[in-house]
């Protein structure tokens, strides 16, 4: 006998949407997704340099001409600070970037790209393209552009999403606060 798997339908615009598994939630398509192309991506990486995948990114951030501290990195890359920070200890120590103590909040330290490390990311920036541009082969002019305009769209949304959530536990914890620093009557 077969279950009846419960469904959540909503309208679209000028479609209905139906979901009846967690394999139909978008974010877990992504994230599956995501994690394939990087796993692939990461392996290719591994086999042709001396740093993996997040190490590259990061580099690639610095390498545009960002200065950048562990916390900025992690926030615009969403990934854990530890992470960001194994990262960065990683391409200081191979000399692919250098650390200096923010003049600015002394705690914090930002990191630049050195000459070494911007030979390095020249050198492997163009078969990273490379990859990309035979990926996206398998999408058609609108089909790009339907990528993008979908990809940007679900930013925003999250984004929205991100700040509301943050405001609520920002909230939540100065009541918190407050209600520690109140004695009970």
């Amino acid at each position: 006998m077969s279950i009846a798997k419960p469904a959540a339908t909503v309208a679209s615009s000028d479609r209905r949407v139906t979901i009846r598994s967690v394999r139909d939630f978008v974010s877990y398509r992504l994230s599956v997704l995501s994690r394939v192309l990087d796993r692939t991506t990461d392996a290719h990486m591994i086999k042709t340099s001396a740093l993996a995948l997040t190490e590259n990114r990061i580099l690639g951030l610095l390498y545009d001409g960002t200065v950048a501290t562990v916390r900025a990195v992690a926030k615009e890359m969403c990934l854990d600070k530890a992470q960001v920070s194994r990262a960065m200890t990683k391409l200081v120590k191979h000399g692919y970037a250098s650390r200096t103590i923010d003049p600015v909040d002394r705690r914090s330290a930002e990191f630049r790209i050195t000459d070494k490390g911007r030979e390095y990311y020249a050198a492997h920036i163009e078969k990273a393209r490379a990859m990309q541009l035979e990926m996206l082969k398998n999408l058609d002019a609108n089909e790009m552009a339907n990528l993008n305009a979908a990809i940007s769209k679900l930013m925003t949304f999250a984004e929205e999403r991100a700040e509301a959530l943050e405001e609520e536990l920002q909230s939540a914890a100065a009541r918190l606060v407050r209600n520690i620093a109140t004695p009970a009557e």
